[in-house]
Protein backbone atom coordinates (compact mmCIF):
# COMPACT_ATOMS: atom_id res chain seq x y z
CA UNK A 1 0.00 0.00 0.00
CA UNK A 2 1.35 3.52 -0.41
CA UNK A 3 1.87 5.83 1.98
CA UNK A 4 1.79 9.21 -0.20
CA UNK A 5 -2.31 10.34 0.75
CA UNK A 6 -2.73 13.87 1.14
CA UNK A 7 -5.34 15.41 2.09
CA UNK A 8 -4.79 18.40 -0.42
CA UNK A 9 -5.30 16.11 -2.93
CA UNK A 10 -5.78 17.87 -6.26
CA UNK A 11 -8.03 16.54 -9.56
CA UNK A 12 -5.40 15.75 -12.12
CA UNK A 13 -4.07 13.25 -15.04
CA UNK A 14 -3.39 9.89 -13.32
CA UNK A 15 -2.61 6.50 -15.34
CA UNK A 16 -3.02 3.38 -14.16
CA UNK A 17 -0.64 0.44 -15.21
CA UNK A 18 -2.09 -2.78 -14.37
CA UNK A 19 0.20 -5.90 -14.45
CA UNK A 20 -0.46 -9.80 -14.11
CA UNK A 21 2.06 -11.27 -11.87
CA UNK A 22 3.70 -13.88 -12.87
CA UNK A 23 1.01 -14.31 -15.86
CA UNK A 24 1.49 -17.64 -17.89
CA UNK A 25 1.49 -19.18 -14.42
CA UNK A 26 -0.98 -17.91 -12.80
CA UNK A 27 -3.45 -18.43 -15.79
CA UNK A 28 -2.56 -22.09 -15.27
CA UNK A 29 -3.27 -22.21 -11.88
CA UNK A 30 -6.62 -20.20 -12.30
CA UNK A 31 -7.74 -23.79 -13.59
CA UNK A 32 -5.71 -25.95 -11.54
CA UNK A 33 -5.47 -24.96 -7.72
CA UNK A 34 -3.05 -27.93 -7.01
CA UNK A 35 -0.47 -26.07 -8.83
CA UNK A 36 -0.55 -23.21 -5.98
CA UNK A 37 1.93 -23.26 -3.62
CA UNK A 38 4.38 -25.49 -6.07
CA UNK A 39 7.20 -24.46 -7.94
CA UNK A 40 5.82 -24.25 -11.24
CA UNK A 41 7.34 -23.11 -15.07
CA UNK A 42 5.89 -22.70 -18.54
CA UNK A 43 8.15 -24.02 -21.34
CA UNK A 44 8.75 -22.31 -25.10
CA UNK A 45 7.32 -23.74 -28.34
CA UNK A 46 8.39 -27.60 -28.31
CA UNK A 47 9.17 -27.41 -24.55
CA UNK A 48 12.92 -26.29 -25.05
CA UNK A 49 13.29 -23.74 -22.72
CA UNK A 50 11.82 -22.28 -19.35
CA UNK A 51 9.69 -18.89 -20.37
CA UNK A 52 7.71 -18.18 -17.34
CA UNK A 53 8.32 -19.30 -13.35
CA UNK A 54 6.56 -19.04 -10.67
CA UNK A 55 7.89 -17.14 -7.59
CA UNK A 56 8.17 -20.69 -5.99
CA UNK A 57 10.40 -21.78 -9.26
CA UNK A 58 12.82 -18.48 -9.02
CA UNK A 59 13.42 -18.79 -5.13
CA UNK A 60 14.89 -22.59 -6.72
CA UNK A 61 17.47 -20.41 -9.04
CA UNK A 62 15.89 -21.60 -12.13
CA UNK A 63 16.90 -18.72 -14.82
CA UNK A 64 14.38 -17.56 -17.37
CA UNK A 65 15.29 -19.61 -20.66
CA UNK A 66 17.39 -22.08 -18.48
CA UNK A 67 16.93 -25.51 -21.17
CA UNK A 68 14.78 -27.74 -19.60
CA UNK A 69 17.34 -30.54 -20.27
CA UNK A 70 19.92 -28.72 -17.23
CA UNK A 71 17.03 -28.27 -15.21
CA UNK A 72 15.74 -31.54 -15.21
CA UNK A 73 17.09 -33.11 -11.78
CA UNK A 74 16.46 -29.92 -9.85
CA UNK A 75 12.54 -29.98 -11.06
CA UNK A 76 12.82 -33.63 -10.34
CA UNK A 77 13.93 -33.11 -6.98
CA UNK A 78 11.46 -30.21 -5.62
CA UNK A 79 8.28 -32.21 -6.83
CA UNK A 80 7.93 -28.74 -9.47
CA UNK A 81 5.54 -28.84 -12.49
CA UNK A 82 6.46 -27.83 -15.84
CA UNK A 83 4.05 -27.31 -18.68
CA UNK A 84 3.51 -26.73 -22.57
CA UNK A 85 3.26 -23.22 -23.32
CA UNK A 86 -0.78 -22.80 -24.07
CA UNK A 87 -0.33 -19.26 -25.66
CA UNK A 88 -4.42 -19.47 -26.46
CA UNK A 89 -5.10 -19.29 -23.32
CA UNK A 90 -3.70 -16.84 -22.00
CA UNK A 91 -4.42 -14.29 -25.06
CA UNK A 92 -7.95 -15.23 -23.92
CA UNK A 93 -7.60 -14.29 -19.97
CA UNK A 94 -5.72 -11.22 -21.17
CA UNK A 95 -8.54 -10.25 -23.16
CA UNK A 96 -10.73 -11.47 -19.62
CA UNK A 97 -8.79 -8.85 -18.20
CA UNK A 98 -9.30 -5.82 -20.59
CA UNK A 99 -12.84 -6.14 -20.90
CA UNK A 100 -12.74 -6.06 -16.70
CA UNK A 101 -10.72 -3.08 -17.04
CA UNK A 102 -13.22 -1.41 -19.64
CA UNK A 103 -15.40 -0.80 -16.91
CA UNK A 104 -13.74 1.40 -15.30
CA UNK A 105 -11.87 3.69 -17.40
CA UNK A 106 -13.02 4.51 -21.00
CA UNK A 107 -9.21 4.72 -22.60
CA UNK A 108 -7.39 1.33 -21.78
CA UNK A 109 -4.46 0.83 -24.01
CA UNK A 110 -3.12 -2.74 -23.88
CA UNK A 111 0.65 -2.48 -23.56
CA UNK A 112 1.76 -6.78 -23.63
CA UNK A 113 -0.01 -10.15 -23.11
CA UNK A 114 0.26 -8.98 -19.62
CA UNK A 115 0.24 -5.11 -18.93
CA UNK A 116 -2.45 -2.64 -19.88
CA UNK A 117 -2.71 1.17 -19.17
CA UNK A 118 -5.71 3.48 -17.79
CA UNK A 119 -6.40 6.79 -17.62
CA UNK A 120 -7.59 7.62 -14.04
CA UNK A 121 -7.64 11.01 -14.53
CA UNK A 122 -10.46 13.19 -12.79
CA UNK A 123 -9.79 11.03 -9.21
CA UNK A 124 -8.55 12.66 -6.86
CA UNK A 125 -4.90 11.30 -4.74
CA UNK A 126 -6.88 10.36 -1.84
CA UNK A 127 -9.37 8.19 -3.72
CA UNK A 128 -6.64 6.53 -6.56
CA UNK A 129 -5.46 4.01 -4.11
CA UNK A 130 -9.47 2.42 -3.39
CA UNK A 131 -9.95 2.54 -7.39
CA UNK A 132 -6.44 0.30 -7.49
CA UNK A 133 -7.69 -1.62 -4.42
CA UNK A 134 -11.39 -2.17 -6.47
CA UNK A 135 -9.57 -3.14 -9.87
CA UNK A 136 -7.07 -5.61 -8.07
CA UNK A 137 -9.60 -7.26 -6.78
CA UNK A 138 -11.97 -7.16 -9.59
CA UNK A 139 -9.90 -9.28 -11.37
CA UNK A 140 -9.13 -11.55 -8.98
CA UNK A 141 -12.54 -11.87 -8.59
CA UNK A 142 -13.68 -12.48 -11.29
CA UNK A 143 -11.04 -13.53 -13.86
CA UNK A 144 -8.93 -15.07 -11.00
CA UNK A 145 -5.45 -13.65 -11.43
CA UNK A 146 -3.82 -11.82 -9.23
CA UNK A 147 -2.60 -8.37 -10.63
CA UNK A 148 -0.37 -5.60 -9.84
CA UNK A 149 -1.70 -2.04 -9.95
CA UNK A 150 0.58 1.08 -9.80
CA UNK A 151 -0.96 4.37 -10.38
CA UNK A 152 1.44 7.94 -10.96
CA UNK A 153 0.86 11.22 -13.31
CA UNK A 154 2.73 9.25 -16.18
CA UNK A 155 3.21 6.25 -17.88
CA UNK A 156 7.54 5.49 -17.04
CA UNK A 157 6.01 6.43 -13.53
CA UNK A 158 3.23 3.76 -13.11
CA UNK A 159 5.59 0.89 -14.47
CA UNK A 160 7.64 2.19 -11.21
CA UNK A 161 4.52 2.17 -9.07
CA UNK A 162 3.73 -1.42 -10.48
CA UNK A 163 6.87 -2.27 -9.65
CA UNK A 164 6.40 -1.45 -5.57
CA UNK A 165 2.92 -3.13 -5.97
CA UNK A 166 3.90 -6.36 -6.91
CA UNK A 167 7.00 -6.28 -4.25
CA UNK A 168 4.05 -5.39 -1.67
CA UNK A 169 3.49 -7.55 1.26
CA UNK A 170 -0.22 -6.07 1.91
CA UNK A 171 -2.39 -5.29 -1.54
CA UNK A 172 -0.77 -4.84 -4.64
CA UNK A 173 -1.64 -1.46 -5.26
CA UNK A 174 0.77 1.58 -5.31
CA UNK A 175 -0.22 4.84 -5.71
CA UNK A 176 2.74 7.38 -6.59
CA UNK A 177 3.30 10.99 -6.11
CA UNK A 178 6.17 11.69 -7.45
CA UNK A 179 6.01 15.54 -5.07
CA UNK A 180 5.05 13.23 -2.02
CA UNK A 181 8.25 11.91 0.91
CA UNK A 182 7.64 8.87 0.08
CA UNK A 183 7.68 9.14 -3.87
CA UNK A 184 11.10 10.66 -3.49
CA UNK A 185 12.43 7.66 -1.47
CA UNK A 186 10.91 5.13 -4.15
CA UNK A 187 13.01 7.01 -6.67
CA UNK A 188 15.98 7.43 -4.88
CA UNK A 189 16.03 3.63 -4.12
CA UNK A 190 15.23 2.59 -8.35
CA UNK A 191 18.40 1.85 -10.03
CA UNK A 192 18.45 3.91 -13.32
CA UNK A 193 18.68 0.78 -15.09
CA UNK A 194 15.08 -0.39 -13.93
CA UNK A 195 13.79 3.07 -15.66
CA UNK A 196 11.59 2.10 -18.40
CA UNK A 197 13.29 2.92 -21.89
CA UNK A 198 16.78 2.94 -20.22
CA UNK A 199 18.53 -0.10 -21.10
CA UNK A 200 21.84 -1.37 -20.06
CA UNK A 201 24.14 0.26 -22.03
CA UNK A 202 22.17 3.61 -21.77
CA UNK A 203 22.41 2.97 -17.80
CA UNK A 204 26.27 2.36 -18.20
CA UNK A 205 26.87 5.96 -19.75
CA UNK A 206 24.42 7.66 -17.49
CA UNK A 207 26.56 6.38 -14.43
CA UNK A 208 29.61 7.18 -15.97
CA UNK A 209 28.45 10.44 -15.59
CA UNK A 210 27.36 10.09 -11.46
CA UNK A 211 23.54 9.54 -12.32
CA UNK A 212 22.97 5.81 -10.77
CA UNK A 213 19.32 6.35 -9.51
CA UNK A 214 16.04 7.40 -10.65
CA UNK A 215 15.89 10.41 -8.39
CA UNK A 216 19.72 12.01 -9.79
CA UNK A 217 18.35 11.69 -13.87
CA UNK A 218 14.73 13.66 -12.71
CA UNK A 219 17.26 16.37 -11.08
CA UNK A 220 19.64 16.06 -13.51
CA UNK A 221 20.19 19.34 -15.39
CA UNK A 222 18.02 19.16 -18.82
CA UNK A 223 20.07 20.60 -20.92
CA UNK A 224 22.79 18.07 -20.08
CA UNK A 225 20.74 15.28 -20.49
CA UNK A 226 19.59 17.38 -24.04
CA UNK A 227 23.17 17.54 -25.15
CA UNK A 228 24.37 14.38 -24.42
CA UNK A 229 21.71 12.06 -24.69
CA UNK A 230 18.93 11.32 -27.13
CA UNK A 231 15.57 12.97 -27.45
CA UNK A 232 13.62 9.90 -25.59
CA UNK A 233 15.66 10.08 -22.57
CA UNK A 234 14.91 13.49 -22.01
CA UNK A 235 11.34 12.66 -22.26
CA UNK A 236 12.12 10.05 -19.80
CA UNK A 237 13.26 12.50 -17.32
CA UNK A 238 10.28 14.71 -18.06
CA UNK A 239 8.17 11.77 -17.33
CA UNK A 240 9.85 11.06 -13.61
CA UNK A 241 9.08 14.87 -13.20
CA UNK A 242 5.36 14.23 -13.16
CA UNK A 243 5.22 16.01 -17.03
CA UNK A 244 3.63 13.42 -19.63
CA UNK A 245 5.37 12.96 -22.85
CA UNK A 246 2.96 9.15 -23.77
CA UNK A 247 -0.51 10.17 -24.17
CA UNK A 248 -3.42 7.82 -25.06
CA UNK A 249 -4.00 7.30 -28.27
CA UNK A 250 -7.27 6.21 -30.34
CA UNK A 251 -5.33 2.74 -31.13
CA UNK A 252 -6.23 0.63 -34.25
CA UNK A 253 -5.76 -2.84 -33.30
CA UNK A 254 -5.47 -4.03 -37.13
CA UNK A 255 -1.86 -4.89 -38.16
CA UNK A 256 0.61 -3.30 -40.93
CA UNK A 257 1.48 -7.03 -41.00
CA UNK A 258 0.98 -10.82 -40.15
CA UNK A 259 3.18 -13.25 -39.55
CA UNK A 260 2.66 -16.76 -39.03
CA UNK A 261 5.83 -19.29 -37.74
CA UNK A 262 6.70 -21.90 -35.50
CA UNK A 263 9.80 -24.38 -35.28
CA UNK A 264 9.16 -27.49 -35.73
CA UNK A 265 9.02 -30.29 -33.86
CA UNK A 266 11.23 -32.83 -35.23
CA UNK A 267 13.14 -31.68 -38.36
CA UNK A 268 11.38 -32.07 -41.83
CA UNK A 269 13.55 -33.78 -44.62
CA UNK A 270 9.86 -34.18 -47.23
CA UNK A 271 8.68 -31.63 -49.02
CA UNK A 272 5.20 -32.72 -48.24
CA UNK A 273 6.03 -32.51 -44.62
CA UNK A 274 6.26 -28.70 -44.47
CA UNK A 275 4.20 -27.77 -46.85
CA UNK A 276 1.40 -29.66 -44.74
CA UNK A 277 3.16 -26.94 -41.81
CA UNK A 278 2.60 -23.98 -44.21
CA UNK A 279 -1.08 -25.13 -44.79
CA UNK A 280 -2.07 -24.65 -41.24
CA UNK A 281 0.59 -21.40 -40.54
CA UNK A 282 -1.59 -19.70 -43.95
CA UNK A 283 -5.11 -20.61 -42.64
CA UNK A 284 -4.61 -19.52 -39.21
CA UNK A 285 -2.71 -15.90 -40.99
CA UNK A 286 -6.25 -15.57 -42.72
CA UNK A 287 -8.17 -15.84 -40.10
CA UNK A 288 -6.21 -13.00 -38.48
CA UNK A 289 -6.70 -10.88 -41.69
CA UNK A 290 -10.45 -11.33 -41.67
CA UNK A 291 -10.85 -11.06 -37.86
CA UNK A 292 -9.08 -7.56 -38.42
CA UNK A 293 -11.52 -6.97 -41.88
CA UNK A 294 -8.13 -6.26 -44.17
CA UNK A 295 -6.95 -7.95 -47.57
CA UNK A 296 -3.29 -8.58 -48.10
CA UNK A 297 -1.67 -7.27 -51.15
CA UNK A 298 1.14 -9.61 -50.96
CA UNK A 299 2.39 -13.20 -49.23
CA UNK A 300 5.43 -14.06 -48.22
CA UNK A 301 6.38 -17.69 -47.51
CA UNK A 302 10.52 -18.66 -45.93
CA UNK A 303 12.20 -21.49 -44.93
CA UNK A 304 15.17 -22.51 -42.99
CA UNK A 305 17.35 -25.21 -41.23
CA UNK A 306 18.16 -24.95 -38.23
CA UNK A 307 21.27 -22.40 -37.25
CA UNK A 308 22.30 -24.04 -34.46
CA UNK A 309 23.36 -27.05 -35.95
CA UNK A 310 26.52 -26.56 -37.70
CA UNK A 311 27.07 -30.05 -38.33
CA UNK A 312 24.37 -29.85 -41.24
CA UNK A 313 23.96 -28.22 -44.35
CA UNK A 314 22.43 -24.89 -44.25
CA UNK A 315 19.50 -23.08 -46.04
CA UNK A 316 16.84 -20.24 -45.42
CA UNK A 317 15.54 -17.96 -48.04
CA UNK A 318 11.90 -16.73 -48.83
CA UNK A 319 10.23 -15.95 -51.63
CA UNK A 320 7.02 -13.34 -52.40
CA UNK A 321 3.66 -13.36 -54.08
CA UNK A 322 1.95 -10.50 -54.94
CA UNK A 323 -2.25 -10.91 -56.06
CA UNK A 324 -3.47 -10.13 -58.82
CA UNK A 325 -6.19 -8.11 -56.68
CA UNK A 326 -6.22 -7.57 -52.30
CA UNK A 327 -7.63 -10.82 -50.98
CA UNK A 328 -8.49 -12.37 -47.31
CA UNK A 329 -8.95 -15.90 -49.47
CA UNK A 330 -7.25 -18.69 -47.29
CA UNK A 331 -7.73 -20.71 -50.91
CA UNK A 332 -6.17 -18.55 -53.03
CA UNK A 333 -3.35 -17.31 -50.10
CA UNK A 334 -2.63 -21.75 -49.78
CA UNK A 335 -2.42 -21.79 -53.27
CA UNK A 336 0.03 -19.20 -53.68
CA UNK A 337 2.60 -21.05 -50.91
CA UNK A 338 2.13 -24.47 -52.56
CA UNK A 339 3.86 -22.56 -55.10
CA UNK A 340 6.29 -20.60 -53.61
CA UNK A 341 7.35 -23.44 -51.40
CA UNK A 342 8.04 -25.78 -55.22
CA UNK A 343 10.51 -22.77 -55.94
CA UNK A 344 12.13 -22.47 -52.29
CA UNK A 345 12.22 -26.20 -51.52
CA UNK A 346 15.87 -27.76 -51.86
CA UNK A 347 16.28 -31.52 -51.69
CA UNK A 348 18.84 -33.17 -48.64
CA UNK A 349 18.15 -30.01 -46.25
CA UNK A 350 17.06 -31.06 -42.75
CA UNK A 351 14.35 -27.84 -42.45
CA UNK A 352 13.52 -26.72 -38.55
CA UNK A 353 11.07 -23.89 -39.29
CA UNK A 354 8.69 -22.25 -41.93
CA UNK A 355 6.33 -19.49 -41.83
CA UNK A 356 4.51 -17.30 -43.92
CA UNK A 357 4.02 -13.29 -43.69
CA UNK A 358 0.97 -11.42 -44.91
CA UNK A 359 2.12 -7.73 -46.20
CA UNK A 360 0.23 -4.52 -47.63
CA UNK A 361 -2.44 -4.83 -45.89
CA UNK A 362 -5.37 -2.67 -46.52
CA UNK A 363 -9.21 -1.88 -45.29
CA UNK A 364 -11.27 -4.70 -46.94
CA UNK A 365 -14.10 -1.57 -46.62
CA UNK A 366 -11.54 0.66 -48.54
CA UNK A 367 -9.79 -1.53 -51.33
CA UNK A 368 -9.88 -0.93 -54.68
CA UNK A 369 -11.21 -3.50 -57.26
CA UNK A 370 -10.17 -4.18 -60.58
CA UNK A 371 -12.78 -1.70 -63.14
CA UNK A 372 -11.99 -4.63 -65.44
CA UNK A 373 -13.40 -7.28 -63.33
CA UNK A 374 -15.88 -9.28 -65.09
CA UNK A 375 -19.52 -10.02 -63.90
CA UNK A 376 -19.20 -13.61 -63.76
CA UNK A 377 -15.16 -13.01 -61.76
CA UNK A 378 -17.39 -10.81 -59.28
CA UNK A 379 -20.15 -13.14 -58.27
CA UNK A 380 -17.39 -15.65 -57.90
CA UNK A 381 -15.33 -13.78 -55.39
CA UNK A 382 -18.22 -12.57 -53.69
CA UNK A 383 -19.41 -16.64 -52.93
CA UNK A 384 -15.45 -16.78 -51.99
CA UNK A 385 -16.16 -14.47 -49.29
CA UNK A 386 -19.69 -16.18 -48.20
CA UNK A 387 -17.46 -18.95 -47.87
CA UNK A 388 -14.64 -17.52 -45.80
CA UNK A 389 -17.55 -16.37 -43.47
CA UNK A 390 -19.18 -19.31 -42.83
CA UNK A 391 -15.69 -21.07 -42.18
CA UNK A 392 -14.86 -18.65 -39.49
CA UNK A 393 -18.31 -19.20 -38.00
CA UNK A 394 -18.29 -22.44 -38.05
CA UNK A 395 -14.52 -22.34 -36.49
CA UNK A 396 -15.79 -19.60 -34.14
CA UNK A 397 -18.32 -22.12 -32.71
CA UNK A 398 -16.78 -25.44 -32.79
CA UNK A 399 -13.51 -24.96 -32.32
CA UNK A 400 -10.39 -23.66 -34.40
CA UNK A 401 -9.99 -25.99 -37.10
CA UNK A 402 -13.11 -27.84 -37.38
CA UNK A 403 -13.71 -26.80 -40.96
CA UNK A 404 -9.71 -26.14 -42.76
CA UNK A 405 -8.57 -26.65 -46.46
CA UNK A 406 -6.88 -30.09 -46.50
CA UNK A 407 -5.98 -33.03 -43.91
CA UNK A 408 -5.96 -31.80 -40.10
CA UNK A 409 -3.31 -30.63 -37.86
CA UNK A 410 -3.32 -33.26 -36.03
CA UNK A 411 0.07 -34.85 -36.58
CA UNK A 412 3.55 -34.81 -38.62
CA UNK A 413 6.53 -34.19 -37.71
CA UNK A 414 6.42 -30.24 -37.63
CA UNK A 415 4.24 -30.47 -34.84
CA UNK A 416 5.31 -28.70 -31.96
CA UNK A 417 6.05 -31.03 -29.16
CA UNK A 418 3.49 -29.86 -26.57
CA UNK A 419 3.48 -33.06 -24.14
CA UNK A 420 2.34 -31.29 -21.49
CA UNK A 421 0.17 -28.86 -22.80
CA UNK A 422 -2.92 -27.87 -20.01
CA UNK A 423 -6.54 -27.58 -21.72
CA UNK A 424 -7.48 -24.91 -23.95
CA UNK A 425 -10.45 -24.27 -21.26
CA UNK A 426 -12.03 -21.00 -22.48
CA UNK A 427 -11.80 -21.58 -26.29
CA UNK A 428 -12.23 -25.06 -27.38
CA UNK A 429 -16.06 -26.86 -26.53
CA UNK A 430 -13.88 -30.22 -26.48
CA UNK A 431 -11.86 -28.98 -23.85
CA UNK A 432 -14.51 -26.88 -21.50
CA UNK A 433 -13.36 -27.86 -17.37
CA UNK A 434 -16.01 -30.72 -16.12
CA UNK A 435 -17.04 -30.93 -12.84
CA UNK A 436 -17.71 -34.18 -11.15
CA UNK A 437 -20.54 -34.51 -8.42
CA UNK A 438 -19.94 -37.46 -6.16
Amino acid sequence: MSSTKSKTSPLGHWVALVDGSNFFVSCERAFAPRLHGRPVGVMSNNDGCIIARSDELKALGVAMGSPVYKVESLISRHRAVLLSSNFTLYADMSRRVNEVLGRFSNQVEPYSIDESFLDLSGFTLDDLWEQGRVIEETIAQEVHLPVGVGIAPTATLAKLANRAAKQSQDAKVYVLDPESKAGQELLETTDVGDVWGVGKRLAERLQRLGIATAWQLREAPRDLIKKRFSLPLSRIQLELRGEACRHFQPSDPRRKQLRVSRSFGQACYQEDEVTAALRQHVQRAAEKLREQKSLAKTLSVFLTTNPFRKDLPQHSDSLVWEFAQPTADTGEMLAAARKLVRRLWREGYSYHKAGVLLMQLVDAGQAQMSLLEESEDHGHRLQRERLMQVMDEVNRKQGRGSLSFGPGASSGRWRARQTRRSPEYTTCWQELPQVVAK
